[in-house]
Order: C-alpha cells, then structure tokens, then sequence
C-alpha cells in the first residue's frame, strides 16, 4: 500500500464538500437513487423524532424549507383538520399514490378510476383524497429534512476526527525511530485512510439524498393537478 504523507492528506470539508454545486450527472439522479439514499438516512432518525438540530447543519445547495403549502399547488376545497382517514377507499389509495414507487402516470389513471366510482359526493372525497396525499408527503418529507441534518452533524463530526488523526499521525511519523513506533504509525495511517473513505462514500449519498425533498415537492404538484382535474 502507498503511503500518504499526514502532510498531504486532504482534510474534508463538511459544509464546503456538501456545498458544492451538482453535477450533471448529480442532477439528473434517478427517483430511485435518491430513494434509496433517503432510506439510509431515514433508517438512523426515529419516526417520533420531529425537531431537527439547530446550528446551521443544511448541507445541501437547494434552500431548506420546513414545509409545503397546500395553498401553493391546490385551489380546491381547504383541506384543513380533513379526516381523510375515516374514508376507507381513500385511505387505502393515499400511501399508494404518495409513493415514489408509483408512477405518476400510474397515479393519474388510479385517481381517475376513485373519480369515477366516488359518487354523489365526489369532490369532496377528493378533496379528502388530496388532504391525505398533502399530509403523507409533507410528513415524509419532514423526516427527510431532518436526518439529513443529523447525517450532516455526523459528517462534521467525522470530519473533526480525520483532521486530529491527520495531526496525530505526523507526530507519530517524526517520533518513529523503532519497529514498533513504524508500525503504530502505519496502523494510524490505515484507519486515517478507511475514515477519509467513509466520509467521501457518504457525503456522495447526501448529495443524492438532497434531490429528495424536490422530488416530493415536485410529486405533490403533480398529483394536486391530477386530483383536481377530476372535479366539477
């Protein structure tokens, strides 16, 4: 294995590092990549945890906002305190049209297929139907936000220790003069070496993962239009 001068080893910047600004190829990042980076970092949040940490932790380039606007997307019926639960067709078909994983061509026929057997009542049940597509993804979207906070706290923490080793590691070089005090250097300089790896391979998934609160947003419009042009 070659060896890195302590000297020369580039010290990861988290806030500059997650800074940076997307490549083409970034941009243009699958639904599914950023889906299954935003299950790496939902997996490390509690589903009961709601505030995220304070101190300036966003590390992605688009800017972080708390909450979506039904207002923004939707010009229907307010749809506030709606118990969308309480009708079993809607709350059957919400977390299948809120998810990723349906296609949103896929979620336009199945909202017109529940227009069609709604009933004398269809607007409001779409209305129903929407309030509960708004609540799923601004829920989901909220535990998003928050674990790339805290996976940006882990990284700045990370970061901290590759730069101690970084120093601990020049001194043990300059003090080696037996077998031994080479041998612990090098070790030191491994795990400076697997830290620098591991910082690298997950700030890759937050850049992924910070398309994510887009998508959603992006989805929310998209199903409030279809939804509401299913209504008189």
């Amino acid at each position: 294995m070659t060896r890195m001068n302590a000297r020369e080893t580039p010290m990861p910047s988290t806030r500059t590092r997650f800074a940076r600004p997307l490549s083409l190829l970034e941009r243009t990042a699958t639904p599914l990549r950023a889906g299954l980076a935003a299950a790496l970092l939902l997996a490390i949040v509690p589903a009961a945890e709601a505030a995220a940490p304070a101190g300036g932790l966003w590390p992605c380039i688009q800017p972080r906002v708390d909450s979506l606007a039904a207002a923004q997307m939707w010009d229907g019926p307010p749809i506030d305190g709606l118990a969308w639960r309480d009708d079993a067709a809607v709350a059957d078909l919400v977390p299948v049209l809120a998810a990723r994983r349906t296609p949103i061509e896929e979620a336009g026929t199945k909202i017109e297929e529940f227009a069609k057997q709604a009933g004398a009542n269809k607007d409001a049940r779409l209305t129903l139907l929407f309030a509960g597509v708004f609540d799923q993804i601004n829920g989901l979207r909220a535990r998003i936000l928050t674990g790339i906070e805290r996976y940006s706290k882990h990284q700045i923490g990370l970061s901290d220790r590759i730069r101690a080793e970084s120093l601990d590691l020049a001194k043990l070089k300059k003090a080696a003069t037996t077998d031994a005090d080479k041998t612990k250097a090098a070790d030191a300089e491994k795990q400076l070496l697997w830290d620098t790896r591991i910082y690298d391979t997950r700030a890759q998934a937050v850049t992924a993962v910070c398309e994510s609160p887009v998508i959603l947003e992006q989805r929310a419009f998209a199903l409030a239009r279809a939804i509401r042009a299913q209504m008189d």
